[in-house]
């Protein structure tokens, strides 16, 4: 009888043990299925809603002393100043290529079209280029994301 007993136990142990395995199998499939749902829906994308005054502030001519100056090297100037990003365009076709190699390695260009010109969409687009690329490729790739982006805001703004 004894030992009914302890088989009849040991098959309850692990009745319990399967159930137990069951519900957390289940349990991480659920958990599985929601990421992999979460990963075939397409990412949303959120673009900014920008008022008339934001693009008129990212569309405005800044003061000399907050313009972008261009730079071979530390201490070698070019010794041209970019107040405005129509201005930064027309100064970056034809400002030695050596500053444009300069300023992308050090994520100059980024630094001074979020902080200065507050556009950070701008900002975003320009780090996006490869870090491998340089010379005519990557002004020429800086100018016409610039170019787009003056573009698209000045079509914005002709809407409103």
């Amino acid at each position: 009888m004894r030992t009914l007993f302890k088989v009849f136990m040991k098959v309850k142990v692990i009745e319990c043990i399967e159930k137990n395995a069951r519900a957390k199998i289940y349990i991480v499939t659920q958990r599985i299925l929601r990421v992999v749902i979460g990963m075939m829906k397409k990412p949303e994308v959120k673009k900014t809603v920008l008022d008339k005054t934001a693009i008129s502030r990212i569309l405005r001519t800044v003061p000399h002393h907050e313009g972008f100056r261009f730079f071979r090297a530390p201490g070698d100037s070019t010794g041209k100043v970019a107040t405005s990003l129509t201005d930064f365009v027309e100064k970056l076709r034809t400002v030695d290529i050596r500053s444009v190699n300069f300023h992308f390695a050090r994520q100059d260009f980024e630094k001074w079209l979020r902080n200065i010109i507050s556009d950070n969409e701008l900002s975003t687009r320009i780090s996006k280029i490869r870090g491998d690329t340089h010379g005519e490729k990557l002004r020429n790739e800086i100018i016409q994301i610039v170019k787009g982006r003056i573009d698209e805001l000045k079509g914005t703004q002709a809407k409103t």
